[in-house]
């Protein structure tokens, strides 16, 4: 469950196109995003569809961040592109 605050940030970062694909293999997307201070590393386990990132609000709450919400944005965004 994503927070409100969360959601608002992770839409901005999409929307200002601060999340780029860095790599995509057969099990894994690596993404990057530029935050206001530094990039964060956010990678989709696509066989445990699972998403980490290596800020310290993931590292300590284990709960979606921004980046990732972003990051899930990109990703739904691109799958959307490509069906249409």
């Amino acid at each position: 469950m994503v927070s409100r605050k969360t959601e608002r940030k992770g839409y901005w970062l999409f929307k200002e196109n601060k999340v780029k694909k860095e790599l995509e293999t057969d099990k894994r997307i690596h993404f990057i995003v530029k935050s206001e201070s530094e990039n964060h590393s956010v990678i989709f386990d696509k066989k445990k569809n699972e998403w980490i990132c290596d800020c310290s609000y993931w590292s300590l709450k284990f709960q979606p961040c921004s980046h990732i919400h972003a990051s899930q944005l990109f990703k739904l965004n691109e799958e959307n592109n490509q069906k249409g």
